[in-house]
């Protein structure tokens, strides 16, 4: 009887638990099938707000967006550097070669009356050769004319006689222009100047031993304006 009763015992705590087993498979998959169901709601709430949107084509599109805007600003940033950079070259170039300074327009204000001049004749129909003088010396300078303009040569020269300027013009266009000093040696870098406006110049000499000074107009040193004096270095 006892024995019986042992094994009926058994039997139905094997059968509870495999209806226990039973019941948890089941909820395992209705958990499963509750997710499946879910993802599912969750796409057709996406489907009914972007519709037709196919997403790996909007990824391709945003980063391809992105990259170009990336471009963009690097292309920019270095056109603004670019430009910084030739700038502050451009300084240090003009501050290390430039060795002069134009100073204010001088308080000369009637023009005409700084050289005496007188027009001639010339050998070519329609040429005049005009001439300006120094007041009571020798010539600052001579010119072809023609129709009353500046045309070809023009040259000029220092109070003492050493040529001073030649220049090239077309109808009174400046074509070209060389700078000299008295011992013939080029002056690099002569100050770009309005010839119509009296200006004070003031440069050193290739030695750097003395500053050469005087005031010019129209390509002409003003008479007993020239003077040199020792160079001083400027830190």
């Amino acid at each position: 009887m006892g024995l019986a009763g042992g094994f009926g015992s058994l039997k139905q705590m094997n059968d509870t638990i495999k209806q226990n087993r039973r019941l948890l498979k089941g909820t395992e998959k209705n958990k499963s099938k509750q997710v499946r169901e879910a993802y599912r709601e969750e796409i057709k709430k996406l489907s009914s707000r972007y519709e037709n949107v196919d997403l790996e084509e909007l990824k391709k599109r945003v980063r391809k967006s992105l990259e170009r805007n990336i471009k963009l600003e690097l292309i920019h940033r270095a056109f603004g550097i670019g430009i910084l950079i030739t700038f502050i070259s451009g300084v240090i170039w003009v501050i290390l070669s430039f060795d002069f300074s134009v100073k204010k327009p001088s308080p000369y204000s009637d023009t005409s009356k700084l050289f005496y001049t007188q027009v001639f004749p010339h050998e070519n129909p329609g040429y005049e050769l005009r001439i300006d003088f120094y007041h009571h010396g020798p010539k600052a300078a001579e010119s072809l004319i023609k129709n009353g303009l500046k045309h070809q040569n023009s040259e000029s020269y220092y109070p003492s006689g050493e040529q001073f300027r030649s220049a090239l013009y077309y109808y009174d266009t400046l074509v070209r222009e060389v700078y000299f000093y008295k011992d013939g040696d080029t002056i690099k870098n002569f100050p770009v100047v309005d010839h119509h406006r009296v200006y004070q110049i003031k440069l050193p000499r290739p030695d750097k031993r003395r500053t050469v000074e005087f005031y010019f107009f129209d390509g002409k040193i003003i008479q007993e304006t020239y003077r040199e004096s020792p160079y001083i270095h400027s830190n």
